[in-house]
């Protein structure tokens, strides 16, 4: 009776210690409906472009910073729709309540950083579970938007950058993109969460330099769809 007493104690305290992880790296799938994100004008593109397609991010994270990043895959065969800012990297402070986006212009680096503000959402009552995590749902404002919370990870984990919540985002629901952690994984890249050097700007400037990286592609590489922040 003893030895399992001892053994459901330890597999109690097993569960918690999962359920208290203060670091790791969340692996999200990213879904974009391409066909749903085509303009009046382009809707003659559907025959030569998948309905869809998938990306995979990283979420790095200790109790102090994080770092979110793409992963890169291998090149499909046949057309290709580019995403803009999928190669970069965003950094978190969360001592600071802030996270850093990077923009490269001319081989130079430039960063802005921003206050990491709570989301205007609405609680829905909805629960569900993901990767063992209970989430709760928040609806946009618009309603466009689901949000699934869990407050057993560290808060202001999300997958979208500018959206965060008293909490860890591991899905969002919407019809043209999503997101949906599918692993939790225990190691971290201790390297990734320390910003690479680079100069900083304001806000302002940033958008100013964003606006002309994707003048530059359109007039290069013909329509990219802009998807996301």
């Amino acid at each position: 009776m003893k030895q399992l007493t001892i053994t459901l104690l330890l597999f109690v305290l097993a569960i918690s210690a999962a359920h208290s992880q203060k670091q790791g790296t969340i692996v999200y799938e990213n879904t974009i409906n391409i066909h749903a994100n085509l303009g009046p004008d382009q809707q003659a593109m559907k025959a030569m472009l998948p309905e869809t397609t998938t990306q995979t991010y990283h979420f790095i994270f200790n109790e102090q910073f994080g770092c979110f990043k793409n992963v890169p895959a291998e090149m499909p065969e046949g057309m290709m729709v580019q995403m803009p800012g999928n190669e970069s990297k965003t950094w978190f402070n969360f001592k600071e309540d802030v996270f850093r986006q990077c923009i490269e212009v001319d081989d130079e680096l430039f960063h802005t950083e921003i206050p990491m503000n709570i989301a205007e959402a609405k609680l829905t009552g909805k629960t569900k579970r993901i990767l063992d995590y209970n989430c709760e749902e928040y609806k946009s404002e618009d309603g466009d938007f689901s949000f699934w919370v869990t407050k057993e990870l560290p808060q202001k984990i999300s997958p979208m950058p500018s959206l965060f919540f008293d909490g860890a985002i591991l899905a969002i629901d919407n019809e043209t993109i999503s997101y949906e952690a599918v692993s939790l994984l225990t190691e971290v890249e201790e390297e990734e969460l320390k910003p690479v050097e680079s100069q900083e700007i304001t806000q302002e400037q940033f958008m100013d330099l964003q606006e002309e990286k994707m003048n530059e592609m359109k007039s290069m590489n013909g329509k990219v769809m802009k998807i996301g922040n």
